[in-house]
């Protein structure tokens, strides 16, 4: 049982997000087996491919960041569990409604967040109308290398990761975000 300082520190870490570190995570670039300087070349500065992985809906099918290329993809990995998770959900929802009818796609990555029916429930309960993959916490570890939640990855139209954000954002500073990769 934690108390005294332990307690503070632990609730002080939680306030900003559910897990250890803060602020923003580099991206460099990855090698997917190809030529390398050639792949070089076609790297934006700084970013890293999206997953290649195969993810669950919340309709039972499957989807991946590929099937999304030709749109901005703003992924936030979340939890029901998190507590920041939950106060930034409103911002997303907003972020969701402003570019309706861009070239943009919110998309939720819900992890361990319960089953079909848990998950729907919860997004409902805050007005989430955007899509929603599934994924365990083994995996958002081992393809975003997440370490705290909420995560929010931002995937330009080419399928390159440009940002990964860690804690709680809001609608003004993805906006921002976003137009740059609209441009």
């Amino acid at each position: 049982m934690l108390t005294g300082r332990g307690a503070v520190a632990l609730v002080a870490l939680a306030g900003y997000a559910c897990g250890p570190g803060g602020g923003e995570a580099d991206g460099g670039a990855a090698d997917r087996g190809a030529d390398v300087s050639s792949y070089m070349d076609a790297v934006p500065s700084g970013a890293k491919p999206a997953p290649e992985d195969v993810f669950r809906t919340l309709e039972g099918g499957e989807a991946s960041f590929r099937d999304l290329r030709g749109n901005v993809v703003v992924a936030n990995l979340w939890g029901t569990w998190c507590l920041p998770c939950r106060d930034e959900l409103p911002e997303l929802v907003e972020l969701a409604r402003i570019y309706d009818d861009r070239p943009v796609v919110m998309l939720g990555l819900a992890v361990d967040s319960g089953d079909v029916d848990e998950i729907r429930a919860f997004l409902e309960e805050f007005g989430v109308e955007y899509p929603n993959w599934m994924m365990g916490m083994d995996d958002a570890v081992a393809t975003f290398g997440a370490v705290g939640f909420p995560t929010t990855v931002i995937v330009d139209r080419e399928g390159w990761i440009r940002k990964e954000l860690l804690g709680p954002q809001t609608a003004a500073s993805l906006t921002a975000e976003i137009e740059a990769l609209l441009r």
